[in-house]
């Protein structure tokens, strides 16, 4: 058998998104997919089960009869990484471990006593917490071979942007997990819509920054929400049921200007306050903004460059009335 000619660049993949309320599953994708804009095509942990160990028996090596292998019964997880944009398909990521539906206009939030009571995952299911189809797709299928990946949950999002990188520019990152088996040798070809050249969502269009409650110059900001999934339950085609875990948290991280606005932020972390109103806030225009209202320092630490700056850690409170976060898609 002679050696195939052809060769491909990791380029040429493209990864696509659509709610499992609206697609047909692991029966075949039945709509457009809404394509995320990624650095670079990750492949999924597996994480199949394997039975390796040499048992008792004549010689110091693994036996046939003693090797297991199962892929019915374990978490497939996928990293995303790119640039953020203004459209469906990322905003299907927010919205999934947001909870809620995914809607033009609609701020996301993670409310008070947050909770995703109806999480759901499968073919067809119809529900705001549906989960979500994720395809990596190559640029044909008759030399190459489609993931797909059913029943995927968000279990962490990050927002990201630095003043010294593509000019302040958002980026994002996600983590997904399914129960279900994945489809590692499709041959199908779903009709891909790709994402928008949209350069609205960047630090240069905010028109006001705070941080715990006082303005603030920032340098850069990271925003991630985690809500990790539990999978139970048996069926021929993975877990059955998907819930959330026991914490949905909401993090900042950011560097801001050490001046005469921001002195006694080291001194009002080590009190140990709870900051209500104004914790952690970045207008911009609708695209993206961020709020959390309360919240509490978990580190605040002098860093050296240029200039002196500040790193600083927040953990968003909930104090029973106010959103933990509210990411401002008005004008989204």
């Amino acid at each position: 058998m002679a050696n195939a000619p052809q060769a491909f660049s990791p380029k040429e993949w493209r990864c696509a998104v659509v709610s499992d309320a609206t697609n047909a599953g692991s029966t075949g994708i039945g709509t457009t997919m809404n394509q995320l804009d990624v650095d670079s095509i990750s492949f999924p942990s597996l994480n199949v089960t394997q039975a390796l160990d040499v048992r008792s028996g004549v010689g110091a090596t693994l036996k046939a009869e003693d090797f297991f292998h199962d892929r019915t019964l374990r978490v497939v997880e996928l990293g995303l990484s790119g640039t953020l944009h203004d459209d469906v398909g990322h905003r299907l990521l927010i919205a999934n471990i947001c909870g809620a539906a995914q809607t033009d206009n609609t701020n996301q939030t993670i409310a008070s006593a947050h909770k995703i009571v109806g999480q759901r995952y499968g073919a067809a299911v119809t529900n705001n917490a549906s989960s979500l189809t994720v395809v990596l797709q190559p640029s044909d299928v008759t030399n190459q071979r489609g993931i797909e990946l059913f029943g995927c949950v968000v279990t962490s999002f990050s927002i990201t942007a630095d003043v010294g990188t593509e000019g302040g520019r958002y980026k994002w990152s996600a983590t997904l997990q399914t129960g279900r088996i994945p489809d590692l040798d499709s041959q199908v070809t779903p009709t891909i819509t790709a994402y928008g050249n949209d350069d609205g969502t960047t630090l240069a269009a905010a028109s006001g920054i705070l941080v715990y409650g006082v303005q603030s110059v920032l340098n850069n900001f990271t925003t991630t929400i985690d809500y990790p999934a539990v999978f139970t339950g048996i069926t021929s085609g993975g877990y059955e049921v998907v819930s959330r875990g026991v914490e949905c948290a909401v993090t900042h991280d950011c560097q801001i200007k050490y001046d005469t606005n921001t002195k006694d932020m080291i001194s009002t972390f080590d009190g140990g306050a709870i900051k209500a109103e104004d914790m952690f806030i970045i207008v911009n225009n609708g695209k993206f903004g961020i709020d959390t209202a309360n919240g509490v320092l978990t580190n605040v630490a002098l860093s050296e460059g240029d200039i002196m700056m500040l790193d600083c850690s927040i953990k968003a409170v909930d104090d029973g009335t106010d959103e933990l976060l509210i990411i401002d898609l008005s004008n989204a």
